[in-house]
């Protein structure tokens, strides 16, 4: 409990500092604000999001239901689809409607994928 109140007095003490003590021209918070309108740091945050742009393509393409390269679904997936009857999933971008309560019973094909995937991104957590 002792740490949580020290935790909050170095916080407010900081946004006290950065919002009316003048370092120059401006505040902390006022300089921090200059410099994120900057060309400079506008093209860094650009370049950023174009760097990240396939990373997070990926992610949520894994979270959407692991479409393919092209963006079709894999054609297992399709099967399976097909096997219960439901509708081929939408493309990517389109709204989703919501699948409901997560199944209790998964099947053994489906448990093995889930390891294997899980087990592939522990693989690249711990590269990095």
């Amino acid at each position: 409990m002792l740490k949580f109140f020290f935790a909050l007095v170095v916080l407010v003490a900081f946004a006290w500092f950065g919002t009316t003590v003048p370092l120059g021209p401006r505040t902390l918070f006022g300089h921090l604000q200059a410099i994120s309108h900057t060309k400079e740091s506008q093209e860094l945050v650009e370049g950023t999001k174009q760097s990240a742009k396939p990373l997070v393509d990926d992610v949520r393409r894994r979270i959407a239901g692991s479409p393919d390269s092209e963006g079709e679904p894999r054609a297992d997936s399709k099967a399976k689809t097909a096997e219960h009857g439901a509708e081929p999933a939408a493309p990517a971008g389109a709204a989703t409607p919501d699948a409901g309560p997560p199944q209790e019973k998964i099947s053994s094909t489906d448990r093995h994928k889930l390891r294997k995937l899980l087990g592939s991104a522990e693989h690249t957590a711990s590269r990095h």
